[in-house]
């Protein structure tokens, strides 16, 4: 039998090797330009994920000797990210002192939520700014059981490392300087807590120099601030929308639920055993926990006021990050580290403890893990979703043709990671967004579209036909392309098949 220590050192290794071994094969238009910017050496300091694509720089040229392919290396490095993000979590747990087998369900938990799950196996940034703030609480919990200056600057060293690898986390840094304010047993607690975010201003200080932009006041804030400056971060969304979202992609934060989850039950039936099968499961868990061991380790090794701290501390960071993901339109990626909070909040409730039976909930982590495998990983990583490279090897054959691709900014980017080539002037939105970022009403592009054809280009689109799964995107943005296309003559000239059926490429005549 295999000590507690030792199942969640297990458990841990399992789930890496998972997100290691099934790094997804279709990629963010974001996952592929971090790619094409690491791979080619060139925009390496960005403002909003100001250090993500220097350390992704840094670490292929530790791996540089193997060769490895950039794209892949970068998603190695977050499936590794992840399992130290678990460790990290690991450490919180035993600091809190829950039981053995609550901990090791409340890993399982969290470690087999979709959220983290999904950006293990992608290279998007969130992974790694997450680890530095797992770091930085397990520190700053240190710090309130000993009350030593090293271990609370560590916490606001990790704490700022994280924000310069995402602004996100300034609301993890924001929370855990609250609760130094509220919780430090010393006066100069806070002074320590903050020293360390000075690196922040000077790191962006530097990024100046390396854009060749004036070293302002102005010109640092306006940086910084680029992507709420230029209205790439923000609300779009109706409140309506804005909720809806929210909920649906708090539900995903655990458990994925996507317009491909139908269709993959349509296409392979026997998926419908998962759910089945992990409900099975969880409720014969339940039926036969334990009550009497339930209350046996309910007890907390753990002191009422570190409990009280943590917990408070740690809540209030996740309805900072639930309250900013909520603004930002229920944006999912923003919520990937609340299964991790939630795990922190839970532990440091030890009245919970004989209402949360470790069994069932050991079960339920097991059945959620298997149901993101099914619905999840597995089909990203085995199935390709979109089949772009014949359209790729299409726009780089045929430079006179405009071509109006439904993810254009997927294309782009792909092709920047092929080539090193920021843009493809032959690669355009389709209509409805090309209309929407031009501010031109219907009757404009159809003239401006008339133009390019009077002009000798051809026109193609991938907006006609094709799989139509429903996604944050599809919620936030019409399909209005066939309507405003109504006046065209419609030529299908090729299809590309993908898992999900074929798409279709149309020339406008």
């Amino acid at each position: 039998m295999l000590s507690a220590a030792r199942r969640e050192w297990a458990l841990i290794l399992l789930l890496t090797l998972l997100v290691l071994l099934l790094p997804t094969r279709n990629s963010t238009s974001d996952a592929w330009y971090y790619a094409a910017c690491v791979r080619h050496g060139h925009d390496l300091l960005l403002p909003h994920h100001l250090l993500y694509n220097a350390v992704g720089w840094l670490w292929l040229q530790l791996l540089g000797p193997l060769g490895p392919d950039a794209l892949a290396a970068l998603l190695a490095l977050n499936a590794l990210a992840y399992g130290g993000v678990l460790l990290g979590l690991r450490g919180i747990l035993h600091q809190l002192g829950a039981p053995s087998a609550l901990r090791l369900a409340l890993l399982l938990l969290a470690g087999g939520s979709f959220g983290l799950l999904r950006f293990a196996t992608e290279n998007e940034t969130y992974m790694l700014p997450l680890l530095l703030s797992v770091l930085a609480s397990g520190s700053w919990l240190r710090y309130l059981r000993a009350g030593r200056a090293g271990a609370l600057l560590a916490a606001g060293g990790w704490a700022a490392g994280a924000c310069l690898l995402h602004q996100l986390h300034a609301w993890w840094w924001l929370g855990l300087l609250i609760g130094t304010l509220v919780y430090a047993p010393h006066r100069r607690a806070v002074r320590w807590f903050l020293a360390p975010a000075l690196l922040i201003p000077l790191a962006y200080g530097l990024a100046l120099a390396y854009w060749q932009l004036p070293l302002t006041p102005t010109a640092l804030l306006r940086f910084a601030l680029h992507d709420f400056v230029s209205g790439s971060a923000g609300a779009p969304a109706s409140a309506a929308k804005a909720l809806l979202l929210t909920v649906a992609n708090l539900v995903r934060s655990f458990a994925q639920v996507h317009g491909s989850t139908l269709a993959l039950v349509r296409r392979l039936p026997w998926l419908a055993l998962v759910p089945l099968l992990g409900l099975v499961g969880v409720v014969w868990a339940w039926r036969r926990r334990s009550r009497s061991a339930s209350a046996a380790g309910a007890e907390s090794t753990a002191p009422p006021t570190l409990l009280r701290a943590a917990g408070r501390t740690h809540g209030l960071i996740l309805l900072l990050h639930l309250g900013f993901a909520a603004w930002a339109s229920g944006n999912a990626e923003f919520m990937v580290m609340l299964p991790v909070l939630l795990a922190v909040v839970l532990t440091a409730r030890p009245r919970l403890y004989p209402q949360l039976p470790a069994t069932p909930l050991l079960a339920a982590g097991a059945a959620l893990l298997a149901w993101n495998l099914a619905f999840g990983l597995l089909p990203s990583h085995l199935l390709d979703y979109t089949n772009l490279a014949p359209l790729l090897r299409r726009v780089q054959q045929e430079p006179g043709t405009w071509f109006l691709l439904d993810n254009h900014n997927l294309a782009l980017n792909r092709l920047h990671y092929l080539t090193g080539r920021d843009g493809q002037p032959n690669v355009l939105p389709a209509p409805a967004l090309l209309a929407q970022q031009r501010h031109w009403r219907p009757a404009q592009l159809q003239a401006w579209l008339r133009a390019q054809q009077q002009a000798g280009r051809r026109l193609s689109t991938d907006a006609l036909g094709g799989p139509q799964l429903l996604d944050r995107a599809r919620l936030l943005q019409s399909n209005a392309d066939a309507e405003l296309l109504r006046g065209f003559h419609q030529q299908r000239r090729d299809s590309f098949p993908t898992f999900f059926g074929p798409r279709y490429l149309t020339d406008l005549r």
